[in-house]
């Protein structure tokens, strides 16, 4: 009898949380994200997330499914698979300055935000914040996929909570105001409308589609087709519900308005200050670092993955991952150099744009054409070996 896993224990909700560990990075932590692409638009943002994440999820389930039916979880030899020798050149190309520009853009908020958070609240150098990020995510790469989703597995499960929590207390002890928030959400919003939420909202599920990279990496983790769809499915409504819990939380503090003018880079932090709780400051600091570490080991995860022939001199494995983890997190140090501000207002939308053409429409069109098809072709081969043989 074929012994049962537990749903804790499934290699799919380990895929989920390489997903949700590129997500949580600083730019959601801090609830950077949520004001910039969300509570500025007033009332109208609070569910665009819902949308957000179905352009994201539909990336993530198409190349994560193809990369697993074909074994090919290094994105190069993706692109060759999916559209042949001389597109998949080119494809593969468009790849690398993709997921160059991500690791310069989302590393770079998550390494900033890091910075911000170390120095401001615990007075930890610059440096040494830089140095403990570094180590700490090339640990988490030194052996494969396997270890990356389980460590991204147990922080998804703290990350879960602390916002939850968070959240919570912000309800129950904040000096909130959800009555004036919708009454004057039109006056306080900074881009009021349905359609520009809308926007915003697919632009931001461009931006993040562009982790699933990350994702792909770590797809031999997959059994089959339905272990995928289970493995974004819990990505979708995890990541879903704690964003939408954000924006509706930093909504309800109607002089969050500040914040999104731009005067305070930190809103979840100024919240839980606004509390007088200093013990949920170190929680915060917690979240903070966890978000951090679950971002920058999956993009050097996936960097890794994707340049390892590049170090093949280096006859070491763990310590071949220990140079591209390093380089890869260089990338970002320099991206954090602009600042969370540039970042957040262009690097993210910039990155965004570049995923519509080379990312989500391909995926939504290529790529699934390209799955339907393997599937058609493999289902009359399968019914024609289990078809009873005749006897005469």
């Amino acid at each position: 009898m074929k012994k049962r896993t537990s749903i804790f224990a499934a290699s799919w909700l380990g895929v989920a949380a390489v997903w949700l560990g590129g997500h949580f990075g600083p730019g959601f932590a801090t609830g950077a994200f949520s004001t910039t692409y969300y509570v500025r638009h007033g009332a109208a943002g609070i569910l665009t997330p819902l949308i957000a994440m179905l352009v994201t999820g539909g990336v993530m389930y198409f190349m994560t499914e193809y990369a697993r039916a074909n074994n090919v979880r290094n994105y190069k030899p993706f692109a060759i698979s999916c559209y042949g020798e001389k597109g998949g050149m080119v494809m593969g190309i468009l790849y690398d300055i993709t997921f160059l520009l991500t690791l310069f853009c989302a590393g770079g908020l998550a390494v900033s935000g890091e910075y911000t958070i170390l120095n401001n609240q615990l007075g930890v150098p610059i440096l040494i914040g830089a140095i403990l990020t570094v180590v700490i995510s090339a640990l988490l790469c030194l052996y494969g996929s396997k270890l990356l989703s389980i460590s991204s597995k147990y922080m998804m499960y703290a990350i879960v909570a602390v916002v939850l929590l968070i959240t919570v207390l912000s309800f129950t002890r904040g000096d909130y105001d959800l009555a004036g928030a919708f009454a004057n959400s039109a006056v306080n919003a900074k881009a009021p409308g349905v359609l520009p939420a809308i926007g915003d909202g697919i632009l931001y599920g461009c931006f993040q589609s562009t982790i699933v990279f990350n994702v792909m990496s770590v797809a031999d983790l997959l059994e089959d087709r339905a272990a995928t769809r289970k493995a974004i499915t819990a990505g979708y409504i995890i990541t879903v519900v704690l964003m939408i819990s954000l924006v509706f939380m930093l909504f309800s503090y109607t002089n969050v308005v500040d914040i999104v003018a731009g005067t305070k880079n930190l809103p979840v932090l100024y919240v839980l200050q606004s509390l007088g709780m200093s013990w949920l400051t170190g929680v915060y600091v917690l979240l903070m670092t966890l978000a951090v570490l679950t971002s920058t080991a999956g993009l050097a995860h996936a960097a890794c993955v994707r340049f390892d022939h590049l170090f093949g001199f280096i006859s070491n494995v763990q310590l071949r991952r220990f140079v591209i983890t390093a380089i890869a997190l260089g990338i970002a140090g320099g991206g954090a150099a602009l600042g969370m501000g540039p970042l957040l207002r262009t690097g993210t939308s910039v990155v965004g744009y570049i995923g519509i053409p080379v990312l989500v429409l391909p995926a939504f069109t290529v790529v699934r054409a390209k799955l339907q098809r393997n599937r058609a072709e493999k289902e009359p081969r399968a019914a024609a070996v289990s078809a009873p043989v005749p006897t005469r």
